[in-house]
């Protein structure tokens, strides 16, 4: 009987020490029981907008001939009425609407979203999870852009099994495209071992062509993705390692090899989410620090999800903290776009963007 006593203490205190061994010696993983201090600093001056729930990304569309940001949103808390569609903001004066999708029975529950034009044409692409039974459908819908309406291009819907569970894309002038998986599944305990820094993310290429390859593997929860084709070069938040990477193109393949990380700077970026691109050349990314109050948010509004905002000079990967929330003014903040002198911060539940005068 002591034996049995004297075995159980061992394999509970392996229990115990594997979890501390494993963030002692690997390069990713994030602590889901810590959560500092994000409390704002300064007086900020600051703006709701009200649009539909869970307003996860935002794209700046200049087809109309003046600036306006599109908004991609879908209801995301289990047990409310599935809800998906697109809002309007014009930055000149803060006003919103909703686009009118045509035809007008086609649905879609938007996650990542981006604009390009091609062939004169300009397109917004949007990944959409879609449930069907007990399944997923996983797929990019691109719409062509009509003044206040989109006009869904039923012909030309992309799925792949490749895409396992996107969440970002960043889509190339010639139709190509570059997505994150940030899990395999959309089992919840794929997203807790990504958490933890277990590599079962993804990024994929579609060509444009009706070819798809993974390009990116082993990633820990590989979210926001944008691509420098220029330089030559593919961007990743890779969340569960608390870092945006760098990685070089050549001949159209990703060099996983060539990587340049903000972690050489000595800056954590704890589950960073999509990625956009100003017109100063910074690159801007919000990060969520407290997994345990992510989750937390998620089943219930009142309960407050703390985030980061980072700019990132996309070439040193030096990063800048400019500004921070503990959840009160937002929570689960997912993406920032820098307009002028103001932060639009769009979130993962609930239904409003705010804005943050000074920056």
């Amino acid at each position: 009987m002591k034996k049995a006593i004297v075995y159980f203490l061992i394999f509970l205190a392996i229990l115990l020490l594997l979890p501390i061994l494993y963030f002692q010696f690997s390069d990713c993983g994030i602590s889901p029981l810590s959560c500092g201090d994000y409390t704002t600093k300064g007086t900020p001056k600051t703006q709701k907008l009200e649009v539909g729930s869970g307003p996860e990304d935002l794209a700046m569309d200049t087809s109309m001939g003046y600036p306006r940001i599109i908004v991609s949103c879908a209801e995301r808390r289990q047990g409310k009425p599935e809800t998906g569609g697109f809002y309007g903001i014009n930055p000149a004066d803060n006003t919103t609407f909703e686009f009118t999708i045509i035809p007008t029975n086609f649905t879609v529950h938007p996650h990542g979203i981006d604009i390009v034009t091609i062939d004169s044409i300009p397109y917004l692409y949007a990944i959409s999870h879609d449930k069907k039974g007990e399944s997923w459908q996983h797929s990019v819908v691109r719409f062509v852009i009509q003044d206040d309406s989109l006009l869904a291009d039923t012909q030309n819907i992309m799925m792949d099994e490749l895409m396992n569970v996107p969440n970002d894309l960043d889509v190339l002038e010639d139709g190509s495209f570059y997505a994150s998986n940030s899990v395999p599944n959309m089992n919840p305990n794929e997203g807790t071992k990504a958490i933890l820094g277990i590599g079962n993310g993804s990024v994929v290429h579609y060509d444009g062509m009706g070819n798809w390859q993974i390009v990116l593997d082993n990633m820990c929860y590989p979210n926001g993705v944008w691509v420098n084709q220029k330089e030559g070069y593919l961007l990743v938040a890779n969340g569960g390692c608390q870092e945006v990477a760098r990685y070089k193109i050549k001949d159209g393949q990703v060099d996983a090899e060539d990587k340049h990380s903000t972690k050489a700077h000595d800056v954590n970026i704890p589950i960073g989410d999509n990625l956009l691109m100003d017109n100063e050349g910074v690159l801007w990314t919000v990060a969520h620090p407290c997994p345990l109050k992510f989750l937390a948010h998620a089943k219930d509004a009142k309960e407050k999800s703390p985030m980061q905002v980072f700019g990132i000079d996309p070439m040193t990967l030096k990063t800048t903290i400019p500004f921070q929330n503990n959840g009160d003014l937002i929570s689960a903040a997912s993406t920032v776009l820098h307009y002028e002198n103001r932060l639009y911060i769009a979130q993962v539940f609930d239904p409003f963007i705010l804005i943050v005068d000074g920056f």
